[in-house]
């Protein structure tokens, strides 16, 4: 027999190993698993949603997405006319306010986004059977609050009749298509995004002035 061939290996208690990788992690994920079920969850979210809300600025507030729309009702048409006609009247009292003074930024993005309301206004009052008439045309001689003026103005007269035909099919036990009510409630939703850019906007330079005064005073 050859002397070379090694021996009977001696057999090895395999009990007396460490625990392989995959042993230890198995151990491990039960408690990790329950701690993680266990943590407060809701409040973390809570908290991380009320501090990106408390740093939006006007610009983060545009892009946000229209993820309150539902399922659109006469009723509910009627509801959400009333709260662009809120919006108007409040962005309408601030350009209102005496000795209002915007850089050409501000100009600018109100402008785009005052007339970015108007068309959505005026689109939804088409499909509600509203005749709109001719867009507003303000002059070059008007300044520019002026300008922003005419578009809040017309796109109040839409919503006042708006609401008007709202309440008339309702009464008749009249209702708009499906496409039609959908349709326009997508376009009062983006017409109330842009308002509330133009409120917070709006806002800002106020409190400039407020600032201002205080300091001359």
């Amino acid at each position: 027999m050859d002397s070379s061939i090694p021996g009977k290996i001696p057999d090895v208690d395999q009990t007396q190993k460490a625990p392989a990788v995959g042993d230890k992690i198995s151990e491990r994920q039960p408690k990790d698993f329950q701690d993680y079920m266990n943590a407060p969850q809701t409040q973390q979210v809570s908290a991380s949603e009320s501090t990106q809300a408390s740093k939006a600025t006007p610009y983060e507030l545009a892009q946000q997405p229209s993820s309150n729309l539902q399922t659109p009702t006469m009723d509910s048409l009627q509801s959400q006319s009333l709260s662009v006609s809120e919006s108007l009247n409040d962005v309408n009292q601030k350009l209102n306010t005496k000795n209002l003074s915007l850089n050409q930024s501000q100009k600018y993005l109100l402008r785009n986004k005052l007339t970015e309301a108007n068309s959505s206004v005026r689109s939804a009052a088409t499909k509600a059977g509203v005749d709109v008439g001719e867009p507003p045309q303000p002059t070059s001689k008007l300044n520019p609050v002026q300008r922003f003026l005419s578009y809040v103005s017309d796109s109040q007269t839409q919503m006042v009749e708006i609401q008007k035909k709202l309440k008339t099919m309702s009464a008749d036990g009249k209702a708009l298509s499906p496409g039609d009510m959908l349709l326009i409630q997508v376009k009062m939703n983006k017409a109330q995004q842009a308002l509330e850019y133009s409120s917070v906007l709006l806002g800002k330079a106020v409190e400039d002035i407020k600032t201002l005064f205080n300091v001359q005073i």
